[in-house]
């Protein structure tokens, strides 16, 4: 999980930061936290493609006004958490016209992190990866991903309607899919498969597209059940 803190006030940047983690420490969650001090450098990065699972966004940072910054982010296609932070509740109710998620107030402590955290991330689950197609990012759902495989020096997306070429290591793609890991097999050095398009299981896994992928001959056994596991198919 990505999560970004815009705050042009260090001291407090800090703060936020330091009790984010520790309130996902305590949960034995991974996280990692990208600290901004101007809405320009985070609205940037957004659209070069970083992924965030939450935005903590106070109200004012610098020149900026935080919902400003933030209608800007929805705009580019964010849609994932947004929590607001400021000394005054005067915004709260203009917040939510940005889709906001949660509003905290200052000064930062631990239970009101925690407050604000378990409530909007009860129901929340990311459900796309984002990745650089030629000159721009889309966003392709979880679901739709049938399997990736790594072919001479690249990766290639299979999905549901088309192909997609990646220009990363197939074990970075495995680590932005931690939070997904769930459905996501890693059956051979060279692929991924998500096992809900698996039609049935042999030597080798069949897909509901037809295609057909290799098994770790070595752990065969091992990757067989953790699929039967998963998906109580019993298909063998």
């Amino acid at each position: 999980m990505t999560i970004a803190i815009c705050d042009d006030s260090v001291i407090d940047c800090l703060l936020s930061k330091f009790l984010i983690s520790e309130y996902f420490k305590k949960r034995k969650m991974t996280c990692s936290i990208i600290t901004y001090e101007t809405g320009t450098k985070l609205l940037s990065d957004f659209e070069n493609g970083t992924v965030f699972d939450i935005v903590f966004m106070d109200i004012y940072v610098g020149d900026e006004l935080g919902i400003d910054v933030a209608g800007k982010l929805r705009n580019e296609g964010y849609d994932n958490l947004l929590i607001f932070s400021t000394i005054t509740p005067e915004y709260a109710i203009a917040s939510y016209s940005v889709k906001a998620n949660g509003y905290i107030l200052k000064p930062f402590s631990g239970e009101r992190i925690e407050s604000v955290l378990d409530r909007v991330l009860e129901h929340y689950v990311r459900d796309y990866i984002r990745i650089k197609v030629r000159n721009s990012y889309v966003n392709i759902m979880y679901s739709d991903i049938i399997y990736i495989e790594s072919r001479n020096n690249r990766c290639i997306l299979h999905t549901t309607d088309e192909e997609y070429p990646l220009y990363m290591k197939l074990d970075d793609i495995e680590q932005q899919m931690l939070d997904e890991k769930s459905r996501f097999l890693r059956c051979h050095r060279s692929y991924i498969i998500n096992m809900d398009h698996v039609t049935a299981v042999d030597e080798q896994f069949r897909l509901d597209n037809g295609d057909s992928v290799l098994i770790r001959s070595r752990s065969r056994a091992q990757i067989k059940k953790t699929y039967l596991c998963y998906s109580g198919k019993g298909k063998v």
